[in-house]
């Protein structure tokens, strides 16, 4: 099996490092991650600019880019193989409810899956790095169970994995979830720079609003391993036929005004 890992903390994360560590033993691993941070870019990719790969001396390869052009790259020329499997993580810090709208964790993943590769974004629920090598091995144990069943390598599939910060024996059995809602974001904080210009920090994120149980919020705080399968059709199916029609009154009015 061979498997690509990026992550969006960074290629000298504790995170990713633990996940490699962990892989490695049941795997061919590959890392191609970012240079810096890239908390929140999502799906961006880089498209103005020059890109350029270097090695690390552990081996591991980092971009001066995003998560999603590390996987990217990647995949359309640099590892010059098709991987069975994308690996993203362990992101410093739970990516559940629309929070996976913003992770560039999840956004590593999602660049696999839409190359027709399986993906699994790993995140650990709080910050801080408490017990990672806890969540490495449960990220180990994941992808095995995945290959046992014969669903590595087959159909792509985009898993978002939350994992609580607990000692290995203590985390509970993985648990099948939705994503929760949280509320809306915090306040922007503003300060003055030494120039006397006003600088805006994005605010934090709000607290979670629907935490039910099904919910990822509601598994973790449990002890649960928060399993979500993710899709990329944002299409409101729903409400298509209300639309269809909202659509239809909005192309007979602008027929009437010609």
């Amino acid at each position: 099996m061979k498997i690509l890992i990026s992550n969006d903390d960074g290629y000298q994360a504790p995170g990713i490092v633990a996940l490699y560590e962990a892989l490695r033993t049941v795997a061919d691993v590959e890392v191609v991650a970012p240079e810096h941070n890239n908390s929140a870019k999502s799906n961006a990719l880089t498209l103005n600019a020059p890109l350029y790969v270097q090695r690390a001396a552990n081996g591991f390869r980092y971009i001066n880019g995003t998560p999603a052009d590390c996987v990217h790259i990647a995949l359309t020329g640099l590892l010059g193989y098709r991987p069975d499997l994308v690996v993203s993580g362990i992101n410093n810090g739970a990516n559940m409810g629309d929070d996976t709208l913003y992770s560039g964790t999840v956004g590593a993943a999602m660049e696999g899956y839409l190359f027709g590769v399986p993906a699994i974004a790993f995140s650990q629920v709080d910050k801080g790095w408490g017990e990672l090598e806890s969540a490495a091995l449960k990220a180990r144990d994941l992808v095995q169970q995945m290959l046992a069943q014969q669903l590595v390598g087959a159909a792509p599939w985009l898993l978002n994995v939350n994992i609580p910060n607990m000692p290995y024996a203590a985390l509970r059995p993985l648990k099948l979830c939705r994503l929760g809602r949280r509320h809306a974001a915090q306040q922007v904080i503003t300060q003055q720079s030494p120039r006397g210009e006003t600088m805006y920090w994005i605010g934090g994120a709000g607290a979670a609003k629907d935490a039910a149980e099904g919910t990822d919020f509601y598994a973790t705080a449990q002890g649960h391993v928060a399993v979500t399968p993710l899709q990329v059709d944002l299409t409101d199916h729903d409400h298509l036929a209300y639309w269809a029609q909202t659509a239809a009154r909005l192309a007979s009015g602008a027929a009437l005004e010609g």
